[in-house]
């Protein structure tokens, strides 16, 4: 067990390499950050870290050219596209800084309004919402900016209520932050719509981020989420219908997940309807059978133990307990999903660096029995029995790991990571013989 660190950092980049596995059937939101010379080195990059550290979005540097710029005088940045190649967006993001020289920029102008028409999301950040104001998305809304802007953004938009002492303003589309850091927390704030809030919450904890509180900004509810609060899900899906030509869906699951948590006290059975209706409609997720099980609860029920449990005991070594857990769970309820296969992966790193090196091996083994078809989970058990010296072991695994990578489904970059890992590390144990 000499080699912690190394195991850790194999396996940090192995999970960020993968890290879209239990989600690979979801398209990742594309999220186009907006930069120019003179932007605000927080305003971008801090949106940056947020969707780059999450599961799920995938977001590039777009600008007037592809000319290398300086961020705030000292920073050079180099965008990967310009506003004439700049792939489809989901997401765009408008950092502030110097933003004053680009309203005059008609085509830029002409080109935030039009990408506006197909995007889910369109951000500012501090004085970026002046981007906005001047692309007309900010007539007939609310919105926030940079303490210091806040007086001229509302002679800009005369027609829009701009508001001070807030975080954020999310009024369905648009979505403006105050200035500089404020920028991670209305970033957060869209991930938490979108993916739930708990997500948000593990990304801001990633980035050692304490400072974001999920109702420190001010959300403008949509009429359905309104009505799924008051009248229930119903009567609510009765009432209202998906909009084909609108850039938003009726809900995103995220939000719903959050609505569904705050009815647990007060409606059970209501939360509970609507983690069922997001297990059958959306991409089920432990987050949801969570949800159920805790409705469950409130309702007096019995219930699988919650997925966050099950891991943390499964991560002190209770390998045997885990897969008895797991045996009664899928008996009695067999479609639940108490955990992914990066949960258990991560759970086993655990045990093997804090010397549970036995009971790792026998999880890592497990992991191979529930997704005998994945090579990153035979990469795993390869890696934990090389440390456990167990070389003859070790290579049989990496060999069933190059064996699966042709029908995996992976992305080049991950079947070329593996396939390299596999094979040094079959000829480096070969040579030691």
């Amino acid at each position: 067990m000499k080699k912690f660190p190394e195991i850790t950092l194999l396996f940090l980049l192995t999970m960020n390499a993968f890290s879209g596995q239990a989600q690979s059937a979801e398209k990742p939101l594309s999220v186009g950050i907006f930069i120019y010379e003179g932007v605000e080195i927080l305003d971008f990059s801090g949106p940056a870290e947020v969707f780059a550290a999450t599961n799920g979005f995938k977001p590039f540097l777009v600008a007037m050219t592809k000319a290398p710029l300086t961020s705030q005088g000292f920073i050079q940045v180099t965008p990967q596209y310009s506003i004439e190649d700049c792939p489809p967006t989901d997401i765009l993001v408008f950092p502030g800084g110097a933003t004053n020289r680009l309203l005059g920029e008609q085509n830029l102008i002409n080109w935030i309004a039009e990408r506006a028409k197909t995007n889910q999301f369109m951000v500012s950040v501090c004085t970026g919402a002046a981007l906005l104001s001047k692309a007309g998305l900010l007539d007939g809304k609310e919105a926030t900016t940079f303490h210091g802007f806040i007086s001229q953004l509302q002679e800009m938009t005369p027609n829009a209520k701009i508001h001070s002492q807030t975080r954020f303003v999310d009024n369905g589309q648009v979505v403006t932050t105050a200035g500089v850091s404020a920028g991670i927390d209305g970033a957060l704030h869209v991930v938490s719509r979108i993916k739930g809030e708990a997500v948000a919450k593990a990304t801001a904890k990633y980035m050692e981020y304490d400072k974001w509180q999920p109702l420190e900004g001010k959300v403008i509810e949509s009429a359905f989420l309104g009505d799924v609060r008051q009248l229930g899900l119903k009567p609510a899906l009765k009432k209202h219908k998906g909009n084909p030509l609108s850039v938003q869906p009726l809900y995103y699951p995220g939000e719903m997940v959050n609505l569904a948590n705050t009815l647990l006290d007060t409606k059970p059975e209501e939360s509970e309807a609507i983690f069922r209706m997001l297990v059958k409609t959306s991409q089920p997720t432990t987050t949801m059978y969570d949800g159920i099980g805790m409705a469950w609860k409130k309702m007096g029920k019995a219930a699988p133990p919650d997925s966050r449990t099950f891991l943390e005991k499964l991560a002190t070594g209770e390998t045997a307990w885990a897969k008895q857990t797991h045996r009664e769970v899928m008996k009695s309820n067999p479609d639940w999903l108490l955990f992914s296969e990066n949960d258990l992966n991560s759970a086993c790193y655990k045990m093997h660096t804090t010397g549970k090196t036995k009971a790792a091996i026998e999880g890592f083994k497990w992991i191979t029995e529930l997704y005998p078809a994945s090579p990153n989970a035979w990469d795993s058990l390869s890696e934990a029995y090389e440390i456990a010296g167990e070389p003859a072991l070790s290579i049989s695994a990496s060999e069933q790991c190059l064996a699966k990578l042709p029908g995996s489904g992976y992305g080049e970059g991950q079947k070329n990571n593996l396939e390299k890992i596999s094979k040094e590390r079959i000829g480096r144990l070969k040579d030691k013989r």
